[in-house]
């Protein structure tokens, strides 16, 4: 966010140097600034800072090519708004053929460089979605998408953001009206980009420009940080909000969760309900967009925390339906997470054990992340039509500020026990904030049956993606990311497994100048009090296990702002 700050100083300070505007216009592109900081600060992304030629060049907004695309029909819609479908549908994807050569106008400017901007507009949308099927920036040139009173903008995307498979989407654009927006040095390069699809919002605006009035989950549902949300910090952390699409010209909500493995190696792996990803081909999924940190500060609606929007996944494996299996869908996101998201990957139980209380952490609606409590014992049941027992039921509890409950968009959302540990992916139910519907029950696929018993096949199962170390456990603690592994040096952990006493050697060279603190962890993510000899100073250190359990440990090495772990068997 402070980058993004700098960037806007700057610019600012480019148009005021290099353009002799009147007093008039420089209070005019102080606003609009302003006006995109505030946008930045709410929508930040993966994307470099700075801000589209024509604000700052003040470019005639009459001159822009606008096509305007005829609205779905209101059979359509309703038709749409009435489906028999899980994942929470909010908009329509309209097919169109808008590129860089056939579509928008270029502008020259006097230094050479180049402004090509479209405007897309179609009446009576909450919200626009511009998914591409081809997308390939030359290095120099920058993208930009944002509405028309440039309250919300995203960008500038660069090369940095073409991939392999060639799609891009960008983020959810409030209102029936965007502009995208092209800059280039002199000389560059045309790009090559193709807009092969519009995503008609019909519903579904929830928070999305901080107004409390436009919360679209229902009143009763309570915001993460309120107090119920106190004793799990860490498991919202690695709670996501999803907007899918699919091969059926559908764009949805769901939920999902960042989800650890036995290799404590930080893979993004993400688990959501397989119905949110069943008609789905592989470049849908490339186009699916991952909201983190989407909540709000504190117990009230205000304005949302700063959020950050990741693009792309790529299938790794699925449950089967909700008719026939326990409807799980496990993905690996294709951006690498920052650091800064300070994201945390869920742990989990496959123990076919009914919790006695717990939570479920969601984006009912698409809306900001909420939490439902229960406090009475989960229990194995059917879900209607399925032969298999393979589902949690639950009832969920009145709490301090509210009784929170699972509306649509919360499907994929995890089901943690009393542990904090993930025991299923949200289904469906029949819980509401309707008054009589307050206490009806809600169903989770279990985590014990994505497991293994879905099918044999590697694609069928959790087992083999979530336990690549063969371990055999059934439980495993969450991690955090946001710290760096900086140990590029010889190291060794000795012997291993081992018995009584296990040896850590550090190489001297390339270590932080500002020390290192070490730790011993279970696999839930537990410290385990066992003492720590150090015999040569920041190079040698020996464990006394002789108090341990028999397992696997991790070893952990940290500084201010970095890591390394070591597995380690005790036998």
């Amino acid at each position: 966010m402070f980058r993004a700050f700098i960037g806007i100083i700057f610019t600012f300070a480019l148009v005021i140097t290099n353009l002799n505007l009147s007093m008039t216009e420089i209070k005019s592109t102080v606003y609009t600034l302003l006006l995109i900081f505030a946008s930045i600060v709410a929508y930040s992304q993966s994307q470099v800072a700075g801000v589209p030629l024509s604000f700052g060049r003040a470019l005639n907004t009459e001159t822009v090519s606008t096509v305007d695309i005829p609205s779905p029909s209101a059979a359509v819609i309703l038709e749409n708004e009435t489906a028999h479908s899980l994942a929470y549908r909010f908009a329509i994807n309209i097919p169109v053929n808008f590129s860089f050569t056939n579509s928008g106008n270029t502008e020259l400017l006097a230094d050479g460089q180049k402004v090509w901007r479209l405007a897309i507009h179609v009446e009576a949308a909450k919200s626009l979605i511009l998914y591409f099927d081809r997308f390939n920036l030359p290095a120099g040139g920058k993208l930009f998408v944002y509405n028309q009173q440039r309250t919300q903008m995203y960008g500038a995307y660069t090369s940095a953001n073409n991939n392999s498979i060639g799609t891009f989407a960008c983020p959810l654009i409030e209102g029936e009206a965007l502009v995208l927006e092209y800059n280039a040095p002199s000389g560059l390069e045309p790009p090559d980009f193709h807009v092969s699809e519009v995503a008609y919002g019909f519903r579904g605006i929830s928070s999305l420009m901080g107004n409390s009035s436009l919360t679209s989950s229902g009143k009763c549902e309570v915001n993460v940080n309120c107090s119920e949300g106190d004793n799990w910090q860490n498991q919202k952390r690695g709670v996501v909000k999803l907007i899918t699409k699919d091969s059926l010209g559908h764009s949805s909500f769901c939920s999902g969760s960042m989800i650890n493995n036995t290799g404590y190696n930080g893979i993004p792996y993400l688990l959501t309900a397989d119905h949110c990803g069943r008609a789905a081909r592989a470049i849908d999924i490339s186009q699916w967009l991952f909201y983190f940190n989407y909540e709000m500060p504190g117990c009230t609606n205000t304005t949302p925390r700063e959020n950050t929007t990741l693009l792309g996944a790529v299938k790794i494996a699925h449950g089967g339906s909700e008719m026939t299996g326990s409807d799980f869908f496990l993905v690996r996101l294709s951006e690498s997470i920052p650091d800064s998201l300070h994201v945390y990957f869920n742990g989990w139980s496959r123990e076919d054990y009914p919790s006695p209380s717990g939570t479920g952490i969601h984006h009912p609606w698409g809306d900001v992340k909420k939490i439902s409590t229960y406090t009475t014992r989960l229990a194995t049941i059917n879900w209607p039509g399925n032969p298999n027992a393979c589902h949690w039921q639950v009832y969920w509890a009145q709490t301090e500020h509210g009784h929170g409950v699972t509306e649509g968009g919360s499907s994929g959302s995890p089901i943690f026990n009393s542990d904090g540990l993930i025991a299923g992916t949200l289904t469906g139910g029949d819980s509401s904030c309707d008054s009589n519907s307050l206490n009806l029950p809600d169903y989770y696929g279990k985590f014990s049956w994505h497991w293994d018993q879905n099918g044999s096949d590697s694609a069928w199962m959790l087992k083999c993606w979530l336990d690549p170390t063969n371990s055999g456990i059934k439980k495993l603690g969450g991690w955090s990311l946001g710290i760096k592994d900086v140990l590029h040096t010889a190291t060794s952990l000795y012997p291993n497994p081992a018995h009584q006493k296990a040896t850590l050697n550090l190489e001297n060279e390339g270590l932080p100048d500002e020390g290192i603190s070490l730790s011993l962890i279970d696999l839930l993510g537990n410290p385990c009090q066992v003492p720590i000899v150090e015999e040569i100073a920041h190079t040698r250190y020996s464990f006394d296990l002789q108090s341990l359990s028999q397992g696997m440990y991790f070893v952990v090495v940290s500084g201010r702002k970095y890591q390394k772990s070591f597995k380690l068997i005790k036998m």
